[in-house]
């Protein structure tokens, strides 16, 4: 069988960024992959079938930038196959100086800044870059619709089963894995306080995986020690993807947490999907994006506050009937693999 051509170009780190990470695992079967990307000195990883070219990621923000779009441009100048552009600030060059090549632009996320003013200049070049690439993916409806354009279509976010351990709900081992920047984790660490003052005899964990931009892991460490939780809260930093399994076959309960904003409101949290399809029963803020995935099967969805946080805790130690078959089949639908071949395939043929 004769493949395709594929370049990715994708200014995240290979393996790093997970949409792009399984597409490329179901598509390498029918597709020769060629993925161009940052070293920003992470480890590795590979992946049979992909070509990963790496751009050095040394200099200024200004030097890394154009010297990533200039390697894009001599990338293009020379390849022939179809062309996926994964958003980045501009991108548009690419699309401006190639005008007759086809190129499809994926959008991940608008702009999840506080700062209105940010959110509406980074969304406002988005929009424009939009208007002149060929086709469009949107992980959400809700993306979707804010951009609206007519060469746009849905391209969901999905998830693996990482985990396929039978999961018992006796106990609490919760898990958040994720940014700590702009997330208010530390409202999770004080609903576990509330709960545990309510109930001290009573034995869970919380595991957190993951680290933040401006400080925010020593704060949340501090506040662990302030409120004596350490015997039930550990934090284990930056962890990839591929390494997370461990946490998903130990823990049984999930923490979606992000605040409930306007710019939060349509983006689906990848952990949710991850934490499901392996069998953890969700504590998930209700976001509009949440919303359409999480419910009685699955999980329980709250208000952004410590409070609500320990109430979910609490309705859980009281013996709601949480069924691991029933959480998993809830969201099968987004299995990365479904996904690909119902979605994604479909799109790349169309251009």
């Amino acid at each position: 069988m004769n493949k395709q051509n594929l370049l990715i170009i994708d200014k995240t780190q290979f393996g790093y960024l997970t949409d792009a990470y399984y597409w490329c695992k179901y598509l390498r079967g029918e597709y020769e992959i060629h993925f161009l990307c940052f070293d920003d000195g992470r480890k590795k990883i590979s992946m049979n079938g992909v070509f990963v070219h790496y751009i050095s990621y040394n200099g200024s923000k200004v030097i890394r930038g154009i010297r990533y779009v200039i390697s894009a441009i001599c990338y293009i100048l020379f390849y022939r196959g179809l062309i996926l552009v994964e958003y980045f600030e501009h991108c548009d060059i690419l699309k401006k100086v190639f005008p007759n090549r086809k190129m499809l632009l994926d959008i991940r996320t608008l702009s999840i800044s506080p700062d209105k003013e940010t959110r509406l200049k980074w969304d406002n070049a988005l929009f424009k870059t939009c208007a002149i690439y060929d086709k469009i993916t949107a992980i959400s409806e809700g993306v979707k619709n804010k951009i609206a354009i007519s060469n746009i279509s849905v391209l969901p976010l999905g998830a693996e089963t990482i985990s396929n351990v039978k999961k018992s709900y006796s106990k609490m081992h919760l898990l958040y894995v994720g940014t700590f920047s702009g997330r208010q984790i530390d409202k999770t660490i004080l609903g576990v306080s509330i709960f545990h003052k309510l109930h001290p005899d009573i034995d869970f964990t919380y595991d957190i995986v993951g680290f933040g931009y401006n400080g925010e892991d020593e704060q949340l460490k501090n506040l662990v020690k302030e409120l004596n939780l350490c015997d039930y809260i550990n934090f284990y930093g930056k962890v990839p993807n591929t390494e997370l399994k461990p946490f998903l076959d130990r823990d049984n309960i999930g923490v979606s947490f992000v605040p409930i904003t306007d710019y939060y409101n349509y983006q689906p949290p990848t952990k949710t999907f991850e934490y499901v399809l392996s069998g953890l029963f969700t504590i998930a803020t209700e976001t509009i994006a949440n919303k359409e995935l999480i419910n009685a099967n699955n999980g329980i969805l709250i208000k952004d506050t410590s409070e609500d946080f320990a109430r979910a805790m609490e309705e859980i130690h009281l013996g709601i009937i949480i069924d691991d078959d029933k959480v998993r089949r809830s969201l099968e639908f987004y299995s990365w693999k479904n996904i690909v071949e119902t979605n994604l395939k479909p799109i790349l043929s169309s251009i």
